[in-house]
């Protein structure tokens, strides 16, 4: 089955001093609508983030800034390693998050970092879960990871916004947060699994 269907967000890592520069960039120069602002994902918490979301019809730009009180945000450790405005995590849609998550655990033995996520904002219900990260060379607060999400079909149409949360963006956030604190290396995949005679299979026409 052909799991991925689009892109549906790009996450870019900024800091509290620019985001509001790239928010410039992706609104005003880029076209872009603001869809969420949220500029403390966790207020009640020893760390959080700044969320701003920008929508583009078939895709989004997030971008995310961490904010440290008394200890530091997975965002911010990011942004010290990679700078300013580097590519955190991709979003990919898929047609059911539940069974794309069954059958990758089952078959692929794919690592996700939680649950999957559901939660109502503006544009109705989303579906989100995390992947554990891309590699186990170090924490996972500095390692490029890749996040999964469906739009559910509401009587028989599916929403054509983009499907940003500020409740997925706590709960995603705090997943982030607690795997950096217990150092969790775990890789989302294993390709010990791949089998050492297979190639790359023919071209096909589009």
């Amino acid at each position: 089955m052909k799991w991925l269907m689009n892109v549906d967000h790009v996450t870019y890592v900024v800091t509290p001093q620019t985001i509001k520069k790239w928010a410039w960039w992706y609104l005003q120069v880029l076209g872009g609508q603001l869809i969420l602002r949220v500029d403390d994902t966790n207020p009640n918490d020893a760390s959080s983030m700044m969320l701003w979301c920008i929508d583009y019809g078939d895709f989004g730009v997030a971008l995310v800034a961490g904010i440290d009180r008394t200890e530091k945000s997975h965002v911010t450790a990011f942004a010290e390693l990679h700078g300013d405005h580097c590519v955190q995590h991709i979003a990919y849609r898929v047609p059911s998050l539940l069974e794309f998550k069954q059958e990758m655990q089952t078959e692929a033995k794919l690592e996700f970092q939680g649950p999957i996520l559901q939660r109502h904002d503006a544009y109705g219900w989303v579906r989100q879960v995390f992947a554990k990260v891309h590699h186990g060379g170090a924490n996972p607060a500095v390692v490029p990871f890749t996040e999964f999400v469906e739009r559910p079909e509401i009587k028989g149409e599916t929403f054509p916004e983009i499907s940003f949360s500020a409740d997925a963006g706590t709960n995603l956030y705090q997943q982030a947060q607690r795997a950096m604190k217990v150092d969790d290396r775990a890789v989302m995949i294993d390709f010990g699994q791949m089998p050492s005679c297979w190639e790359l299979p023919p071209i096909t026409a589009r």
